[in-house]
């Protein structure tokens, strides 16, 4: 279960799925939209989301000009930021609590907390009803986090203690310093119950790089879980950890695109097979903790994730993801039918197309 400096634990698999939006129907000038920065393209012009009076409507589209030295990569990131931008003054009516550790710095407090605050920003009103329950503790005090979890969410006293005894064994003197963790604990009331234990005030050390996408990234997985009416099951590994990690990276480093280019690179050190092999397989059936580093879900899903906000925008992907759970078939099938009914392509034609692409812009 361990990985590397931080690990991205979700004891109770807190993954996605979702119903929401209908499949939208493409971008095309003055028609309606539904959240004001976000983006399509189509036949090669990039329509944006604007708000004309009080009526949301697409813009009247931008040729894409794909001679400005703009990468994939590049332009999927900044059609993202945008959305970023254009919700920044988004007041979220979200309850988040956070009981923190008396050894615990304000200021890290005040950033776990704003940068919640800023995923609520982005997606506005697709998390209009999520709330959350926070504890903060360094790796010297798991003791007192286990209490907290046991106080917000008794019934899974088993499975806290089991978290605690884990932590404590994998802590020692030479790694106090390097150790840290993250994850979502479960649910308090119905809020999601997440844990962000920090290394311990003398440490002088920066934290890892990913520290910076972490917060984002377990934020959008309870999310996920939201939008998927409790049955995250059903979205494959690919799209489960791909969209936590794709949207953690871009929203925890939203204003620097090196940074993040920097953050894509952390997660090629996991690599195990090529792309192909890995999307074919990370369907259904993987449990929280396998999908992630374990299995493969954090390299190839965040690869397939950037492609669909490249190729189909911000919107579509999140539609594809919100219908699932409501899309007729077996469980273990769901995903393929609504990715076909989304996209208009099977899954497999679309990695048959896009995945030689992919892999020439990493290789």
């Amino acid at each position: 279960m361990a990985k590397k400096l931080i690990a991205f634990l979700s004891i109770l698999s807190l993954f996605l799925s979702i119903p929401l939006l209908p499949a939208n129907a493409a971008a095309k000038a003055g028609a309606k939209c539904t959240q004001a920065g976000n983006t399509e393209v189509v036949l090669g012009k990039k329509y944006t989301c604007i708000k004309t009076g009080k009526k949301l409507v697409w813009n009247k589209g931008a040729s894409q000009s794909p001679g400005k030295n703009m990468d994939a990569r590049e332009q999927a990131y900044n059609s993202v930021r945008l959305i970023y931008n254009a919700n920044k003054d988004y007041s979220p009516k979200n309850d988040i609590q956070i009981i923190s550790h008396s050894s615990v710095k304000q200021s890290e407090v005040s950033e776990i907390g704003n940068r919640t605050t800023n995923v609520l920003k982005f997606f506005g009103d697709e998390a209009a009803s999520i709330n959350f329950h926070i504890v903060i503790g360094d790796n010297e005090n798991t003791a007192w986090m286990v209490q907290e979890f046991t106080k917000a969410d008794p019934a899974n006293a088993g499975g806290h203690a089991e978290w605690g005894a884990w932590f404590k064994g994998n802590l020692n003197s030479g790694n106090r310093c390097k150790l840290s963790n993250a994850g979502s604990m479960g649910t308090s009331d119905g809020s999601a119950l997440l844990q962000f234990t920090l290394y311990p005030n003398d440490c002088t050390n920066p934290r890892d790089i990913v520290w910076k996408t972490i917060v984002e990234h377990e934020v959008v997985g309870h999310m996920q879980r939201v939008w998927s009416e409790k049955r995250d099951e059903l979205l494959p590994c690919w799209l489960n950890e791909g969209q936590q990690v794709y949207y953690g990276s871009v929203l925890g480093t939203a204003k620097n695109f090196s940074e993040f280019k920097e953050v894509f690179s952390w997660h090629k050190r996991f690599k195990k097979e090529d792309l192909m092999t890995a999307a074919k397989r990370l369907g259904t059936g993987f449990s929280g903790v396998a999908c992630g580093s374990q299995e493969g879900g954090y390299e190839a899903g965040r690869l397939l994730v950037e492609q669909l906000i490249y190729q189909f925008g911000h919107e579509a992907l999140l539609s594809f993801t919100k219908a699932i759970v409501n899309t007729p078939g077996q469980d273990s099938e769901k995903w393929k039918v609504a990715f076909e009914k989304q996209f208009k392509i099977s899954y497999d034609e679309w990695l048959e197309k896009v995945v030689p692409e992919i892999e020439k812009r990493e290789l």
